[in-house]
């Protein structure tokens, strides 16, 4: 593309307000015809940088180069006249505040991936440059929230799962929406600190937590960015059956001890937010030999009523849909395995086994049922394909082992 041109553009784009008063152009999208179809293009004009994208995910093709011609409004000749001067760069309006510009980040990646749709937004060269500027205007290090939001996205994407990632773009949204807000509210303040963490000025919402037993089921490594993937450890208290995430960013230090284990934990912080949530321990004692009688407390709290797992499901997604990844505790009251693992409360509602992931973890919990083994109690992620609510599990307990890990 002609640097010329866009040099043109740009000079253009910024004396309108000069000259006008009307105010700055930030960003333009136009309906633009040529070689026989029709795309939309958008020209975004951040800190001074021009940006160009088409509809068709292209930034340098024919329907780019039409709507630059055309705010140029002439082809520019070398004996043009040279550009009248340029304000003085105290003369400018200052730039956005750094909330507004991750806001306006994240309306462009909305923007980009609903334009290409799913299908093509894994190659998208204007979904991967819109990702990119939200890294890019963020808080740095990248908050592992965020990071979390970015790494899920990229993993929607590949799977091409469109309701999962509807609703990932929705919280997206949520986000640049409470940026915006001049008077922040209880709830706004609180999806900032899920994803952005604690913030100078904000007081997020802890619950304090004394002399409880805690058991490690479960731990995983999540991905993020290249720099904000997340080993996360999930904890079960095991007087109240309550589910905990601590969350370890790599080169990071966190409560010490392999998985199985117990924690004897004399205080910790718990952060409101999405689900599980999350837990800072900071004063703990540990035991790698979970006693048997823990692992019967594990069983004992755990959850009977499917019903009640899949309406606390709801909620959280309702609340959370990009970051609420919730995990479970359930102690099936039967089981079938008519090609696919069906636990059922005593109700009769029932819980699946994730089949669309393939890892070790699922594949060995086939093995184990295939030999008949009937788990007591079940741990695992919660997902949900379409109108049904599945596990994906990471632990269970029988009555002859009172813990296996998958």
């Amino acid at each position: 593309m002609s640097t010329r041109l866009r040099d043109v553009v740009v000079r253009h784009l910024r004396s309108i307000g000069a000259t006008t008063g009307a105010g700055a152009v930030r960003r333009l999208t136009m309906d633009i015809e040529a070689e026989g179809r029709m795309e939309m293009v958008t020209l975004s004009l951040r800190d001074d940088e021009l940006q160009c994208v088409s509809s068709d995910g292209r930034s340098d093709g024919p329907h780019v180069m039409a709507a630059l011609t055309f705010i140029a409004g002439t082809e520019q000749r070398d004996d043009s006249p040279p550009p009248r001067p340029e304000a003085s760069i105290a003369a400018r309006p200052r730039d956005a505040s750094p909330t507004t510009e991750l806001a306006e980040a994240l309306d462009d990646l909305l923007t980009a991936v609903t334009r290409v749709g799913a299908d093509k937004a894994q190659y998208a060269p204007s979904v991967d440059a819109a990702l990119e500027r939200v890294v890019r205007v963020a808080p740095q290090p990248t908050p592992p929230g965020l990071g979390r939001f970015i790494g899920r996205l990229q993993q929607e994407i590949r799977l091409g799962e469109l309701h999962r990632l509807a609703r990932i773009l929705d919280g997206a949204s949520r986000l640049a929406d409470a940026l915006r807000l001049e008077a922040p509210t209880r709830e706004s303040e609180q999806r900032l600190g899920a994803w952005l963490g604690p913030r100078p000025g904000s007081t997020p919402k802890v619950e304090l937590l004394y002399d409880r037993t805690m058991i490690e089921v479960g731990r995983e490594w999540l991905s993020g960015t290249e720099r904000a993937s997340v080993e996360r450890r999930y904890l079960i208290d095991i007087a109240s059956g309550s589910v905990y995430r601590e969350d370890r960013p790599r080169n990071a230090t966190a409560s010490l001890g392999p998985c199985p284990r117990q924690l004897r934990v004399g205080l910790a912080e718990v952060e409101a937010g999405p689900a599980p949530e999350r837990i800072r321990v900071l004063q703990y004692e540990v035991q790698p030999d979970v006693p048997a009688e823990s692992w019967g407390r594990v069983q004992q709290v755990a959850s009977r009523s499917f019903a009640t797992v899949t309406a606390q499901y709801r909620r959280s997604m309702q609340a959370h849909p990009s970051l609420c990844e919730p995990f479970a505790l359930i102690a099936p009251y039967r089981t079938e395995r008519n090609g696919i693992f069906k636990a059922f409360d005593a109700e009769g509602h029932q819980l699946v086994l994730n089949r669309s992931e393939r890892r070790g973890a699922v594949l060995a919990f086939y093995d184990l049922l295939a030999d008949g083994v009937e788990p007591s109690w079940v741990a695992g992620r919660l997902t949900d394909t379409g109108a049904t609510v599945c596990l994906t599990p990471f632990a269970l307990g029988t009555r002859d082992r009172t813990y296996t890990r998958l």
